[in-house]
């Protein structure tokens, strides 16, 4: 019989960025054009954001108890200290494992670009990454940890790997039509496979928002919009492209646990608020429980061999 240590992955090395990359583009929301810089940063930095608009020094470490999930994003900070959507770029940097990077903003809202995280995931690819002297802290579950209702729900389970699966049903009168989507989250597959699923709305919630005064500059091909036909004016990269970046919104909003997880995560119909709720009850199991790096834990807080 193998032993723990045998059968445990082991913890990898945390990493940076091998140098500085930018992006511009417009928020959503506000419509205001925001340039993030991208900079390498010494092992245990974490992801931390600046706001320069503000000659922020000091920054927001982007883990749960600094983050806000709302119906239709993300947001870390609060009052003027704020970064609005910031989950694709946070499943840009979870997904291609850059542990350790300072971002810059010269706004608040992240930018739009084309509803996904593919033109922050490829800015990031070309630079690239390199190992640092540190481990990687890992959580890894022993027991199943749910949150929501039976009516939306996301739950991670005991694995060997992190592994996300998104279920999407808005009832046979959406015009978003139900699909599935599953993945193991690496690096080789997060490029091509699941950062280039571009976010969704229908036409009646679009409407809504313009009538409200809010992303009035974004067209329906600037995301994807449906109606009755399907998309408008546009066409689907992946036949389950909105499970797919579903999935992508639930690796973001848990990447600020701030630890590699170990852990099968199946979401039905969630949001921004319920994945906040996950990572929030993580993130207390990881602080509460990994007072070493490089060791695993599991959700009962026994300590294994790395």
């Amino acid at each position: 019989m193998l032993s723990d240590r045998e059968v445990m992955p082991a913890s990898r090395q945390q990493t940076t960025l091998q140098g500085p990359c930018t992006i511009t583009g417009r928020g959503y929301w506000s419509g205001l054009v925001n340039t993030l810089t991208f900079l390498p940063a010494p092992a245990g930095t974490g992801i931390r954001f600046f706001r320069q608009d503000l000659y922020d020094e000091q920054g927001i470490e982007a883990v749960a108890e600094n983050c806000q999930g709302l119906s239709l994003r993300t947001c870390l900070g609060s009052g003027q200290m704020r970064f609005e959507m910031i989950e694709h770029v946070m499943a840009a940097l979870s997904g291609l494992q850059v542990d350790n990077a300072l971002v810059r903003c010269t706004a608040a809202e992240m930018p739009g670009l084309d509803g996904s995280s593919y033109p922050l995931a490829l800015a990031l690819s070309t630079v690239g990454t390199i190992a640092l002297q540190a481990l990687r802290p890992q959580l890894r579950l022993k027991q199943p940890l749910r949150v929501g209702t039976d009516m939306a729900w996301v739950m991670i389970q005991p694995a060997e790997r992190f592994e996300i699966e998104y279920q999407l049903d808005y009832g046979p009168n959406s015009p978003v039509l139900a699909c599935e989507y599953s993945a193991t989250i690496q690096p080789e597959t997060f490029l091509t496979e699941l950062s280039p699923a571009r976010t969704f709305i229908t036409r009646s919630d679009a409407d809504a928002l313009r009538l409200q005064g809010v992303a009035t500059h974004v067209t329906d091909r600037d995301l994807i919009v449906f109606d009755a036909q399907g998309p408008i004016d546009n066409s689907l990269r992946f036949p389950n492209e909105t499970a797919r970046h579903k999935a992508l919104d639930v690796l973001g909003d848990l990447a600020v646990v701030g630890a590699d997880l170990l852990g099968s995560v199946t979401a039905y119909r969630s949001g921004h608020q319920l994945n906040g709720q996950l990572a929030a009850r993580l993130r207390e199991l990881l602080l509460n429980r990994s007072d070493t790096e490089g060791q695993i834990f599991d959700i009962q807080g026994q300590r294994r061999a790395a």
